[in-house]
């Protein structure tokens, strides 16, 4: 059991990535706190840990609010003692839009969603993973490292985890850690609202192709990175932001 005895805090979990992430660590031994907006999907994914005879709690949480994200945390340590994994997951995709289609509001949901839960999870696990010698894993996306027209907003998002990530495995240290894993076009409900044509499965066919590997990005993928990140076989890695995307980032420009 590579989690056994740790206590994970999974934000963004009643679907996708969270979720897969949530009944994968829960099989590797953890006690999982489901953390989601969506409270009957989070109190769902709790139920389906559970039916595997595994340990896990739902909480509503708003990622964006500093009360919220530090009440789960404050939930965790009075249910289980202790804090060991934090995975923020929590996450918007973009309308597709050119800058001067982009209105504030989306802008500031932007940052809010896919920036600043980010930095609210670490501002409010830091001191406890310090104190467990624990791991906090982010997300960013490929879109980060080579981001396309209609998506710079996004890409801009989640090129400031990438960089949240270098600054908070120096901040953790020497104790904790912080890693990253940037996704590609991952087969979660989110994929379709990237898309600037109506969705269909010809459209899907056109995404994985334009991968290195034709194929979209399971979320159990990024789930199995994370545990990766989670256990202690990655003890010696902090700091490091990981592409799990097909070969989405090197196939652009390649046809």
């Amino acid at each position: 059991m590579r989690l056994e005895n740790k206590v994970a805090v999974i934000v963004g979990a009643g679907s996708g990535m969270g979720r897969c992430a949530a009944i994968r660590f829960a099989q590797e031994g953890a006690r999982v706190v489901v953390g989601d907006y969506n409270e009957e999907a989070a109190e769902k994914v709790a139920a389906e840990v559970r039916a595997e005879g595994n340990e896990a709690s739902a909480r509503f949480v708003d990622a964006t609010k500093g009360a919220d994200v530090k009440a789960v945390m404050d939930f965790a340590i009075e249910n289980y003692g202790k804090i060991d994994i934090v995975f923020c997951t929590a996450g918007k995709a973009q309308t597709p839009s050119m800058i001067w289609e982009l209105d504030d509001e989306e802008f500031d949901r932007q940052i809010a969603i896919n920036s600043k839960s980010a930095w609210l999870c670490a501002k409010y696990s830091a001191l406890e993973l310090k104190k467990n010698h624990g791991s906090l894993i982010l997300i960013g996306s490929t879109g980060a490292i080579r981001c396309r027209a209609t998506q710079g907003t996004y890409g801009a998002c989640k090129a400031f985890n990438n960089t949240l990530c270098i600054g908070m495995a120096a901040e953790l240290a020497p104790e904790a850690r912080c890693n990253l894993i940037n996704p590609g076009p991952t087969a979660t409900p989110m994929l379709a609202t990237f898309a600037r044509d109506p969705y269909s499965e010809k459209v899907e066919a056109q995404i994985a192709g334009g991968t290195l590997l034709g194929h979209l990005v399971d979320p159990m993928d990024v789930a199995n990175m994370a545990l990766f990140f989670a256990s202690d076989e990655s003890r010696s890695v902090t700091g490091v932001s990981v592409l799990c995307d097909a070969g989405a980032d090197k196939s652009r420009g390649r046809n």
